[in-house]
């Protein structure tokens, strides 16, 4: 499954938002909804809920719903795209690049296409 979503860093709430949206499209890929998953993964299903609603939960509680998604993968691919994102500072109204920025880092315009 392809785990894009739309993605804009301003603060760590953004990432958390985005993560638990990366949940819910897992486990709809999947088809099974929140008491299923519940029941597979060993989270209840109002730490399910909130997880995909805020993406706030315990690290053991996350790693146990993607285990039970066989998502690990994804999870992985999540983080890979966002890592240069997650070097950036938590408030970017400050944020001031450098005048020659790596090569490899990619700058898209966020008009009319994905940010």
């Amino acid at each position: 499954m392809n785990a894009e979503l739309p993605f804009k860093l301003v603060e760590p709430r953004d990432f958390t938002v985005a993560l638990g949206g990366l949940v819910r499209a897992l486990r709809q890929h999947a088809r099974w909804t929140q008491p299923e998953l519940a029941t597979r993964s060993g989270v209840p299903v109002a730490t399910l809920s909130r997880l995909e609603r805020t993406g706030l939960a315990s690290t053991d509680r996350l790693a146990r719903v993607l285990f039970a998604l066989d998502a690990l993968d994804a999870f992985q691919d999540f983080l890979s795209a966002r890592r240069r994102l997650a070097d950036l500072p938590a408030d970017l109204r400050s944020f001031r690049p450098d005048a020659s920025p790596p090569k490899r880092i990619r700058h898209r315009s966020t008009e009319g296409g994905r940010a």
